[in-house]
């Protein structure tokens, strides 16, 4: 029996649906570079043909070069459901709630940016949350909530938390679908547990590593990604200039000290050994830790030997949790470490 409650537990026919959706997504120039994000909550809009969905998202950081607009979402989520998705460049303000009231069975709406409104990222309780304007005038003209961004799910952020005390709130069918995977890694999960974490938000990465190497979750973490990159700043490998600027670029370099704590906590974290630089937009691999040249271009991907490496552990393990890719995946040339762990895990039946 659940413990929560799903799309099966409520009346969704003719209501008036705020969805949470994670669609924040490597972007350039207003193009949207991959899909990936927006083809798993397919399953959910799907059960809301006769409903009017009304979707929410974010897209990157305040301040980042990926920090815009939802028009080019909208766009790609209409192409991909066969289905007019309107973007509303509002979110709470008049525009939107009139396009809301306005809506007929059927209709699907975009909100603006949730990140554009500063009281989003805020990290408060759900009671606090919900005496926000944006919950309050958001609630007024909406029957259902559902949370379907499992991905944003750790964060008690506004969009997440602040409308489950107001509204009645279900699981969408991607946030379901990630709760039972996850129930069955961490509930007596087969060994060798190994988790693979990567991506680019290290802080996450490195409360993930700590809370289930103390609680003995995993048998093995195994890291990728810029959170790798931290790792090997933390051991005194070189990763160069150009990963190391990123590092403080993006604000983690007070992870560094965490890092080394949990190496030398445990002594079941991998590193990569090996990395694939971005040489002006070519591949080149090269050994981690050796006396050589510096290196002065930027780790895009782990290298050869990482990936028989890390496929070789996934490949024996009784259950595999993936969370983050391993580089620059939409980038062609530095996609091979995350196809390559997710084609091992595949292989193992275990994820």
């Amino acid at each position: 029996m659940k413990k929560y409650l799903t799309m099966d537990d409520i009346k969704l026919e003719d209501k008036t649906v705020l969805v949470r959706l994670d669609l924040n997504s490597p972007i350039k120039n207003g193009e949207i570079l991959d899909d990936k994000r927006f083809r798993s909550h397919i399953p959910t809009l799907k059960e809301l043909n006769d409903s009017k969905a009304v979707l929410m998202s974010h897209q990157g950081r305040a301040g980042g070069k990926d920090f815009t607009t939802m028009e080019a979402h909208a766009k790609k989520l209409s192409k991909l459901i066969k289905k007019d998705v309107k973007y509303v460049d509002d979110i709470f303000g008049r525009y939107a709630l009139e396009s809301i009231k306005g809506m007929k069975k059927g209709d699907i709406v975009l909100l603006e940016n949730l990140r554009f409104y500063s009281k989003e990222s805020l990290k408060r309780s759900p009671e606090e949350h919900a005496n926000t304007h944006l919950v309050k005038k958001l609630a007024s003209v909406a029957d259902v909530f559902i949370n379907d961004a499992f991905s944003t799910s750790h964060r008690s952020h506004l969009s997440m938390v602040g409308f489950s005390t107001v509204l009645p709130s279900v699981a969408g069918r991607l946030m379901e679908k990630e709760i039972e995977a996850l129930n069955k890694a961490l509930d007596n999960p087969s060994r060798p547990c190994v988790f693979v974490l990567g991506g680019a938000k290290v802080d996450d990465s490195i409360e993930i590593t700590k809370n289930i190497l103390e609680k003995k979750i995993a048998d093995k973490v195994l890291l990728t990604g810029l959170v790798a990159n931290v790792f090997l700043l933390a051991s005194e490998i070189d990763i160069g200039k150009p990963s190391v600027d990123f590092i403080e670029k993006e604000g983690y370099l007070d992870q560094v000290d965490i890092a080394k704590d949990l190496l030398g906590r445990f002594k079941n974290i991998m590193l990569p050994t090996d990395a694939a630089l971005n040489v002006d937009g070519k591949r080149v691999e090269k050994t981690l830790g050796e006396l050589g040249e510096p290196i002065d271009f930027p780790i895009h991907d782990m290298g050869k030997k990482t990936i028989l490496a890390f496929s070789k552990e996934l490949k024996n393990s009784g259950v595999a949790v993936l969370n983050g890719p391993a580089g620059v995946f939409e980038n062609e040339a530095f996609s091979k470490g995350t196809f390559e762990i997710l084609k091992a895990a595949g292989e193992s039946g275990s994820v």
